[in-house]
């Protein structure tokens, strides 16, 4: 992938997120606020309304690449850390689909299946006991609705990738060092909160909380009476100071506990975890009463995912606003 361009595309629940590198280096970034019943939890419900909007999307903020790396989103993609046997490529590909017997009941040759290897575990001979790598399955009908998508909104689909992985990609390349110990990343989305383990700069799980920005903006349009959409202005703008009202507040000590739970879960079942650092982004990123909650709550380092880079530009605004839209062009 070295010396190519490419345009990283993440569908979000509420934004649509696209970023363009050349020579592996950021050269444009932007968000656009998805129109209604496009996306629903994660899912793209209407696929060709999608492609005319993503079409317009990428022609109003001047991109030129058109080699798409897309973001698969968590809830379509199945990923698992996992250790196999030592076994030959066909081998592999037949006894993968068995990795994921516990999370997939629909039948098996409806899905792809691939892998990364993360290394091999020798015995005090050398000799190779286990592979240790990284699964994934995503349904093959939302993989060629996906093709079909781009072919419309005139781009070609050339990389496809789990949210986690793009993510980890991103952390890895901005700091090198980041494959010396584990890490966190917290993602205060629209839909929810997203806390991605990372050990060592690998993959290892995910958990979720219900809440996120559109839960904030739901309880000011209660307070307020006001619309939806509305509610979620004043609350970007933090009009009247909205955020610090008691309903508010409130439900940020609720996000910062559960987040508690998930990382202390995390660092139980972990013994040996070197996890220090929890790094921040999504739009809940500037809500200051939010994040210093959640700072004085859990036991890490808490730090805006901005803090890998030396600038804070352009490229301080994707790593916030889309970090796995960027991390996707970077994947190897």
């Amino acid at each position: 992938m070295a010396k190519r361009s490419f345009l990283g595309v993440e569908i979000g629940n509420s934004r649509l997120k696209l970023a363009e590198t050349k020579n592996q280096r950021l050269v444009r970034f932007a968000t656009e606020d998805m129109p209604d019943d496009i996306v629903r939890q994660g899912e793209i419900v209407q696929w060709e309304a999608m492609a005319d909007f993503l079409k317009d999307s990428f022609k109003k903020n001047g991109f030129s690449c058109k080699n798409a790396a897309v973001v698969v989103p968590d809830s379509i993609a199945y990923t698992r850390r996992t250790r196999m046997p030592p076994m030959s490529a066909a081998q592999l590909e037949y006894n993968l689909t068995y990795e994921f017997h516990d999370f997939i009941s629909d039948e098996k040759n409806k899905y792809i299946y691939d892998y990364s290897m993360v290394g091999l575990i020798k015995d005090a001979e050398g000799n190779v006991t286990e592979m240790d790598m990284l699964a994934v399955a995503v349904s093959k009908e939302i993989m060629d609705n996906y093709l079909r998508m781009f072919k419309r909104a005139g781009l070609k689909l050339t990389v496809a990738a789990p949210e986690n992985r793009a993510l980890g990609n991103a952390c890895r390349r901005l700091n090198p060092q980041m494959t010396e110990n584990d890490f966190a990343v917290l993602d205060i989305g629209a839909g929810g909160t997203k806390i991605d383990i990372f050990s060592k700069g690998i993959y290892q799980v995910t958990r979720t909380i219900d809440a996120g920005c559109r839960t904030i903006a739901g309880l000011i349009a209660d307070a307020t009476g006001v619309d939806p959409h509305i509610a979620e202005m004043q609350m970007r703008e933090n009009k009247d100071n909205i955020l610090l009202s008691e309903t508010c507040t409130d439900l940020y000590g609720r996000i910062a506990i559960d987040v508690m739970r998930a990382i202390n879960y995390y660092t139980f079942e972990n013994r040996d975890n070197t996890l220090e650092t929890m790094y921040y982004c999504g739009g809940g990123s500037n809500i200051d009463q939010l994040i210093n909650e959640i700072r004085d709550t859990i036991q890490l380092h808490l730090v805006p995912l901005t803090a890998l880079m030396e600038d804070d530009g352009k490229n301080g605004s994707a790593l916030i606003d889309g970090p796995a839209a960027v991390g996707i062009c970077w994947n190897d």
